[in-house]
């Protein structure tokens, strides 16, 4: 039997942190339901950080509990569209650092002074 959870009840109309998901997650798991819906449709502002965080610990995520999202208002969307095509890039960072290993003061000094334009 699914269960369907209006995400507005549980957290707020505007869904700001990437905590709130584990709360709403964690409400999810309490209920004790093999699956659940999350209605979006009263919400009226999400930041990227939460969808990030909802699509992979939800969307993404085999957390043992079938979730599935319906009635994402359309500006919303966007965001989850704009989230979902970053999450198979590879991320190439290269770092180009030097470590430099002070004993004094004197030392941390001339290091930051060569730093200085």
């Amino acid at each position: 039997m699914k269960t369907t959870i209006d995400i507005t009840t549980i957290l707020s109309q505007d869904l700001k942190s990437r905590y709130a998901v584990s709360d709403l997650l964690l409400y999810i798991k309490n209920m004790g339901c093999e699956s659940a819906v999350v209605d979006f449709a009263n919400v009226k502002f999400a930041t990227r950080s939460f969808i990030d965080e909802y699509y992979n610990a939800i969307m993404k995520s085999q957390n043992g509990i079938k979730i599935e999202t319906i009635n994402i208002p359309e500006d919303i969307q966007y965001i989850f569209e704009a989230v979902q095509r970053t999450q198979h890039k590879e991320k190439d960072i290269q770092l180009d650092a030097t470590v430099v290993k002070c004993k004094t003061f004197a030392d941390v000094q001339r290091v930051l002074g060569s730093l200085m334009l």
